[in-house]
Formats: C-alpha cells, structure tokens, sequence
C-alpha cells in the first residue's frame, strides 16, 4: 500500500508516495579488468517513491529510487599470490 513521504530532490525537500513494488528481473553486469580480473556489479533497489513534481521535458513524472550495489570480485591466482607477497604484515 503506497504510503505519503517527504523526500529530497536536489536542494528542495518534497512530497512523494512511498510505491510498493515487485522486481521483475535483476541482472549482473559482468566487467574484466586489464589485470585479469572479473568484477560483478548489480544494483538492487529498496524504494522507490513518485514524487509530486513532473518533467515536462520528457513528459514524465519525477521518481526517486533507492538502491544499493552488490559487488562481486574474481581475481586470477597469480595476482592473489602476488599481492599477498606485496601486502605489509
């Protein structure tokens, strides 16, 4: 059930409803580095809230959405050993 919030868009504090939501579909974004390894990056969000403010440029309302990144790393072997040597400690 949508619920009414305050919300802060740019410098302006403004009203807003809270949207209940269902993910659809949430994908990695898969990124190799020069150095061998793969990072796997994917944004899960927890808000989402319409505010009352709208965009006439692109004809569309103004949402916020609040969200969080999850971050996955798989270095190659040889990097690891070679860090671990390299590290203080």
């Amino acid at each position: 059930m949508a619920r009414r919030t305050k919300v802060q868009v740019g410098n302006e504090t403004v009203d807003g409803i809270d949207l209940d939501f269902r993910t659809l579909r949430e994908e990695w974004n898969e990124y190799e580095t020069e150095d061998g390894s793969r990072i796997r990056v994917k944004l899960v969000v927890s808000e989402i809230i319409r505010t009352d403010r709208f965009d006439h440029q692109i004809d569309q309302p103004i949402y916020v959405v609040r969200s969080g990144n999850i971050v996955v790393t798989k270095a190659p072997d040889e990097l690891k050993e070679e860090l671990r040597r390299r590290a203080p400690g």
